[in-house]
C-alpha cells in the first residue's frame, strides 16, 4: 500500500466510516507504567504480542504518573514528562516515535488516546487531549464516503500541540501548530506550517490553515500503526533474546513482514555492533566514514533508526548536529551524497515519489555538499547537489535542482513553494 504524507493542499472529497468505541475510550489509564522496572518493556513480564516498548534512550520523568496502553511503540530519545499534578496517558497501538517530546509539567496532564501517531520530532505540550474525544464529520467527508475504521490521529514531523484538544479522524501536518484554547475536530488537518490560533482557523478550511481528511489520509495511518505495533512486539523480543541489542550502534529488529531481516550498520565496509555509543544507529545503513571519524562529527540523540525502510546509504559527514533523525517508510530507502552538514533537529525521511504513473516510485536522494537547516525537513524528495534548505523549512514530494536555496521557514510541497512556517 503507498503511503501518503498528511499535507496534501488541497480539500480532496472524502466517506465516513463507523467510529469503533475502543477510537473513543480514554486509553491507557489503567495500563502499565514505565518505571524502571517497566523499561524497556512495559510491562516487564508481558507477552511480546501486547507489551509496550520504550527505546533505552527515552527519558521518562514521572515514570509512576506516565501510563501506557497495550502495543505503544516509544521511539530513540523520545521524552515523557509527568508529574503527579500532570500525568500522561497514551492508549493502546499508539506511537511516540524518535525525539517526540510529551511535556505535561505546564499543565495539569496529556491525554493521548488509541491508535495516535506521534511522528519525529513533534511535541504535545501543557494540558492537552490527542484522539480521545470525537465529533461528527463534516458533510464534506461524510459526502466523500471516507472509511474510518477505528479512528485515528497523525500528528506529523515537526508539529506542536500545546494547550489544545484534537480530535479522532483528523491531523497536523509538518511543521504546523495548533495553539492553546483550540480543539481540532474530527475530519480536519492542519496544513503544513500553519499556526491555526483561533477556532475559527481550525473550522473552516477558506481561511486557508485546514483542510478535510480523506481517504488517503486514512489510509497512510493505518499503514504507519501496523509497522509501529509490530515494532513494539520485535523490539520486545530482540531485547529478550539479548539486552544489549537494543542499544547504540545495533541490528534492527526484523522479523516483520515491511523488513525480514535483521542487519547490522557498517562504517567504512565493516559491520559493527557498538552497544555503548550514545546514538541509536540501526539496521541497514551504510556509512562511508569509519567509525571513529563519523562519532567525532556528530552531535547527540542521533536517531539513525532502518527498521522499516532499507537501505540507508549515507556519505562522509561533514557535520550532523544534536537530535537528527533518519527514518523511511516501508519498501523505500534513503541515498545520501558526501560533505553534507545537518543542523540540529534535521529530518531525513525515505518514501516514494511518484513522477510517471505505472513507473516505479523515485527514492529519497540528497546529494553532494548539501546544507540542511536546524529542524528542517526532507520527505519523498530529491535534493540536487550544492542544495541549501533552510531553518525550520521541508521539501516534501519534491525535485530540487542542483545548487538550490529554500529560505528559512518555508514549505515546497509537490515542486511549489506551499506557502511559510508561521510560528
Amino acid at each position: 500500500m503507498r503511503r501518503l504524507l498528511l499535507t496534501g493542499a488541497t480539500a480532496s472529497v472524502l466517506v465516513a466510516g463507523t467510529l469503533a468505541p475502543s477510537a473513543l475510550a480514554r486509553g491507557g489509564g489503567d495500563g502499565c507504567h514505565p518505571t524502571p522496572a517497566n523499561q524497556p518493556v512495559c510491562p516487564r513480564v508481558a507477552a511480546a504480542d501486547s507489551a509496550s516498548f520504550l527505546d533505552p534512550t527515552a527519558r521518562v520523568s514521572g515514570g509512576e504518573h506516565v501510563s501506557l496502553g497495550e502495543q505503544v511503540y516509544v521511539g530513540p530519545f523520545a521524552e515523557l514528562l509527568a508529574a503527579e499534578e500532570a500525568p500522561i496517558t497514551i492508549g493502546p497501538s499508539s506511537n511516540a516515535q524518535d525525539n517526540v517530546t510529551l511535556d505535561a509539567r505546564g499543565g495539569t496532564g496529556i491525554e493521548v488516546g488509541d491508535r495516535v501517531i506521534l511522528a519525529h520530532g513533534s511535541s504535545v505540550l501543557g494540558t492537552a487531549e490527542v484522539g480521545v474525544h470525537a465529533s461528527p464529520l463534516p458533510p464534506a467527508v461524510v459526502d466523500a464516503g471516507v472509511q474510518t475504521y477505528d479512528g485515528s490521529v497523525f500528528m506529523s514531523f515537526g508539529s506542536q500541540v500545546e494547550d489544545a484538544t484534537i480530535e479522532v479522524n483528523s491531523g497536523v501536518s509538518a511543521l504546523a501548530r495548533v495553539a492553546p484554547g483550540v480543539t481540532l475536530h474530527s475530519g480536519y488537518l492542519v496544513l503544513p506550517g500553519k499556526n491555526v490560533t483561533t477556532q475559527a482557523e481550525a473550522d473552516d478550511p477558506a481561511l486557508g490553515k485546514v483542510r478535510y481528511l480523506n481517504q488517503g489520509d486514512v489510509e497512510f495511518n493505518e499503514g504507519v500503526i501496523h509497522v509501529n505495533e509490530a515494532l513494539a512486539r520485535e523490539y520486545t523480543e530482540l531485547y529478550r533474546e539479548d539486552p544489549t541489542a537494543v542499544r547504540g550502534v545495533n541490528v534492527d529488529p526484523g522479523h516483520t513482514d515491511f523488513n525480514r531481516d535483521r542487519d547490522l550498520p557498517s562504517f567504512a565496509g565493516r559491520e559493527q555492533a557498538r552497544p555503548q555509543f550514545r546514538n541509536r544507529i540501526i539496521g541497514e545503513v551504510y556509512l562511508s566514514d569509519p567509525f571513529a571519524r563519523f562519532a567525532d562529527r556528530v552531535g547527540d540523540r542521533v536517531a539513525i533508526r532502518a527498521d522499516e525502510g532499507e537501505p540507508f546509504v549515507i556519505g562522509h559527514v561533514d557535520r550532523m548536529g544534536d537530535d537528527v533523525i533518519f527514518h523511511a517508510l516501508e519498501h523505500t530507502d534513503i541515498h545520501v551524497g558526501d560533505d553534507v552538514r545537518y543542523g540540529d533537529g534535521a529530518i531525513v525521511h525515505g518514501g516514494g515519489r511518484v513522477v510517471l504513473q505505472g513507473q516505479p516510485e523515485e527514492q529519497t536522494v540528497v546529494g553532494d555538499h548539501v546544507r540542511l537547516g536546524a529542524e528542517s525537513v526532507v520527505f519523498r524528495s530529491t535534493i540536487g547537489d550544492g542544495a541549501t534548505i533552510g531553518d525550520r523549512s521541508a521539501v516534501v514530494g519534491t525535485e530540487l535542482p542542483t545548487g538550490a536555496v529554500v529560505p528559512p521557514d518555508t514549505i515546497v510541497l509537490n515542486g511549489q513553494v506551499f506557502g511559510s512556517v508561521e510560528w
